[in-house]
């Protein structure tokens, strides 16, 4: 609750300051929510976070999806029945896929996870993450944190989570 309540206070805040003659504040938004990884043998992963959720719905610990039509079936099984709209459905640029991590926690119980890094070595890509404390999930006594990332570049082979 507390982040939707700041984060209503800062689309208002920047929604003002964009009126008053501020200039160019989705490139600000754009540069924070892309980022950059660099491996081992210094090949560029580009990744940004498309959404975060908490449900309990069946999925393995990574799922790669390559097609409108696969995320159209993963956003129907996330899609929340007491509202009418959904989450606006990411589309895919040639040279990208999504990315959905539901890693079982280890150390907490109603924790996230935050991507560290990633790295690509022989067509495996490495995800390296941590879990971390969130105060909405341990009230709401949430255990099923669900991230979706979009990758550019090739679709690996395999994916292995690695815990930080």
């Amino acid at each position: 609750m507390k982040r939707v309540l700041l984060l209503i206070f800062l689309l208002f805040l920047f929604g003002l300051g964009g009126a008053l003659g501020c200039a160019n504040v989705s490139a600000t938004k754009n540069a924070v929510e892309a980022q950059s990884v660099m491996s081992k043998n210094n090949n560029e992963i580009k990744f940004s976070e498309v959404r975060r959720l908490n449900k309990d719905i069946p999925l393995k610990e990574y799922t790669i999806l390559q097609s409108f039509e696969e995320t159209v079936k993963l956003y129907s099984l996330m899609a929340d029945k007491r509202f009418s709209r959904g989450a606006p459905i990411p589309t895919l640029a040639e040279n990208e896929f999504l990315l959905v991590l539901k890693p079982k926690l280890k150390t907490k119980q109603y924790g996230d996870i935050e991507i560290e890094k990633i790295e690509e070595e022989k067509s495996v890509l490495n995800v390296y993450y941590k879990e971390i404390n969130n105060e909405e999930y341990l009230l709401n006594k949430e255990k099923n944190p669900i991230l979706i990332l979009k990758i550019e570049g090739k679709v690996p082979s395999n994916i292995k989570l690695i815990t930080t």
